[in-house]
């Protein structure tokens, strides 16, 4: 019989031989102490170990480590076979110590999973903070939320936690968490689970209506504004005290920065608010600045030109054919518009007869048609008032020849 070169004492070298490290790899170790039978072992291992050498010369030490790592855990299954048929007791005996060890990972991962979580240690509300309580502004009955925690500030599963009045407005509370607030009031709730309970300050302020513009107008370059809208309780007064969300619909227009809104592109887009469980829907037209709105293109359908004029000036333009509002935007909060009116072939109206539209606060806007035959806008600033109105004068296009 020919002996086998052992390969892990000598490798082939260009040039001669060289010495390599005899130390088994621990894949190697592990493989041999399935209980194979030795014979069988040692042409499996040998082969590995054969190869290990050559991919260590050729790509280097790690790619051949990762070789020999991935081929073993190829080779155990075989290994284990034959141990379980030739390496009796003592191989059988191995195997299944093996297989034991195998199947008690993932019970070791989930009893440490368990373990890290403490048992529940206190209850916090979600949608409120400790000083100030959970602001409810819905109508309709809504479920509270409660943080179950452990000592450590773990969180854990909040199943079984039980909610009963306490103090203050007497608002409906299920046991379950399930509150209704038909009117303003500042209740105390107490939410338990087994020994542990905390008191939640619980602020109805429910909302009847979200009132906002149609929409929100800016031109191109314009710095972020707040949302214009309002939130409307069930005595008819406003609410200030609010929770709730906004999402824009189209975000390479514009988008949200708090609750402002800020344009991005020249286009149209809308943003959706949320209070409670009432909503409203603000169209939101980005302008495009021009110099003049005469000869404008079919796809020019959001365009403005700036405005400024001194005491005692006006500015006129001509406007375009077609169907499209007409709407001036004041470049400063507070800044009343100057003296519009609109002459020639135009017809104008407070909106499409379709439907009632809430103009943005000190904004000018009305809904005009103008006929081939042409027509004319004037602004005109009186001799009283600001030394200097400045504002764009803006068209929104609904159609066009």
């Amino acid at each position: 019989m020919t002996a086998r070169r052992d390969p892990r004492m000598h490798a082939p070298f260009r040039g001669g031989w060289r010495a390599v490290r005899t130390d088994s790899p621990w894949a190697e170790r592990v493989l041999n102490e399935l209980g194979a039978h030795p014979a069988f072992a040692d042409a499996v291992l040998g082969d590995l170990a054969e190869e290990r050498v050559r991919l260590e010369e050729q790509n280097g030490s790690f790619a051949a480590r990762w070789w020999y790592a991935r081929e073993a855990f190829r080779s155990a299954p075989h290994l284990m076979w034959n141990a379980m048929r030739h390496g009796g007791r003592r191989g059988r005996a191995r195997v299944a110590a093996l297989l034991a060890l195998v199947a008690l990972v993932p019970t070791a991962a989930l009893i440490a999973s368990l373990v890290r979580n403490g048992p529940p240690a206190r209850l916090g509300g979600v949608g409120g903070d400790a000083a100030y309580g959970i602001v409810v502004n819905n109508v309709r009955p809504v479920q509270l939320e409660m943080q179950v925690l452990d000592k450590a500030g773990h969180l854990l599963k909040s199943h079984g936690v039980r909610y009963q009045w306490a103090s203050g407005a007497p608002i409906a509370i299920s046991p379950s968490g399930v509150v209704t607030c038909t009117q303003d009031g500042d209740a105390t709730v107490r939410a338990s689970l087994g020994p542990i309970a905390t008191d939640v300050a619980v602020r109805c302020r429910p909302v009847q209506e979200v009132q906002s513009t149609s929409w929100i107008d800016f031109v191109a370059g314009d710095p972020a504004r707040h949302l214009p809208f309002k939130a409307i309780g069930v005595d008819g007064r406003p609410v200030t005290q609010l929770r709730g969300s906004a999402r824009v619909i189209d975000s390479s227009v514009a988008t949200l920065v708090g609750s402002s809104i800020r344009p991005r592109a020249v286009g149209e887009t809308a943003v959706d608010v949320f209070v409670g469980d009432r909503s409203a829907h603000i169209q939101v037209i980005v302008h495009d600045l021009v110099r003049t709105l005469e000869g404008l293109h079919s796809n020019q359908r959001l365009v403005a030109v700036s405005v400024h004029l001194a005491r005692g000036d006006t500015a006129q333009w001509a406007l375009p054919k077609g169907v499209f509002w007409l709407k001036y935007l004041p470049r400063r909060s507070g800044e009343p518009p100057p003296t519009i009116t609109v002459g020639g072939a135009i017809a104008c109206t407070p909106g499409d007869g379709m439907r009632v539209y809430r103009l943005p606060l000190e904004e000018f806007g009305t809904y005009c048609l103008v006929r081939p035959a042409g027509a004319t806008v004037t602004l005109a600033h009186g001799w009283t008032g600001a030394l200097v109105v400045e504002g764009s004068l803006a068209i929104e296009r609904v159609e066009h020849e």
